[in-house]
């Protein structure tokens, strides 16, 4: 069943209010001329986005010998774009980290799946000389925030967008438009735009499984969609709260070529093995967010 892709849009009333402070801080660290001590405010505005933020920063990745206790700190001690990318891990936690039925993933397995992404574009990012990481930490992030809005509809009409996965050899999420009426590319970039998210994370949204629309719309940082798209389907590839639709999504070549990466099998191999070894650094993310964290110092 087709259906209104501006209904969906009108019923999204609640995620708004939880990315809104993220948002504003984003914008905030844009500004080079900020005022880190107004910057601290509006983040304890929020109570338990100030307590995950400072978790984060002292943890083991981080290794500063000092412990660092307020939010003026860690600017200092991390920078604008870390602190930027961290205050998005600690507001989408709350929301990502529900089960998603429609796509077959259970309580926190959407998350692992965005933090595995955001983890594994950055280090992408770094190895590809690509201008800034951070950046790519948080379109891996927040690729996939669509799932959130129309996952019952993928649920209710599965069987018929496997029936035209199987029929016509085409991607999942093509799939989802000829089915549904929009896939969760586009419902994401919509709510994206809505909520005033910068360009170029709203193109990594929207395209980060069409490499050729991309191209073909102007998308304004190919590179950095590029890096999401590889990210995305290693995030996959290596089963990191992939859902059902996870093994239907294959590495378009031209983005290995706009990042210089090897199309040969042997070197998208030791990538994928490089890929491996930032687990650790995954799980310590998801057990600080979740509160697992041994020994927490906050």
């Amino acid at each position: 069943m087709v259906h209104d892709i501006k209904v969906v849009l009108e019923k999204i009333d609640k995620l708004p209010e939880l990315f809104h402070i993220a948002v504003r801080v984003a914008k905030m660290l844009d500004d080079l001329n900020i005022n880190v001590n107004q910057l601290s405010k509006v983040i304890s505005l929020d109570q338990a986005l100030t307590t995950q933020l400072l978790k984060l920063c002292n943890s083991a990745q981080y290794g500063f010998s000092r412990k660092i206790v307020t939010v003026n700190d860690a600017v200092a001690k991390l920078g604008f774009k870390t602190i930027k990318s961290l205050v998005f891990v600690a507001i989408s936690h709350g929301i990502l980290n529900s089960a998603v039925k429609g796509y077959d993933l259970g309580k926190g397995e959407l998350w692992k799946n965005s933090i595995s992404c955001a983890v594994y574009s950055r280090y992408l990012a770094k190895i590809t000389n690509y201008k800034d990481p951070e950046t790519a930490f948080t379109a891996g992030l927040l690729r996939d925030i669509g799932k959130l809005m129309i996952h019952e509809y993928v649920g209710i009409n599965y069987n018929d967008i496997l029936n035209k996965i199987n029929s016509e050899g085409i991607s999942f999420s093509s799939a989802e438009e000829h089915i549904i009426g929009f896939n969760h590319c586009q419902i994401g970039s919509a709510v994206a735009t809505k909520w005033n998210f910068p360009p170029i994370l709203v193109d990594t949204i929207k395209y980060h499984h069409n490499f050729d629309d991309a191209i073909n719309n102007g998308c304004e940082d190919v590179k950095l969609l590029s890096i999401v798209h590889i990210a995305d389907t290693i995030t996959m590839m290596l089963g990191n709260g992939m859902g059902n639709d996870g093994m239907m999504y294959n590495i378009d070549l031209k983005s290995l070529k706009y990042l210089d990466i090897s199309q040969q099998s042997t070197c998208i191999e030791n990538l994928i093995s490089e890929m491996v070894e930032l687990n650790t650094e995954i799980d310590e993310m998801i057990g600080i967010a979740n509160g697992e964290q041994k020994n927490n110092k906050i």
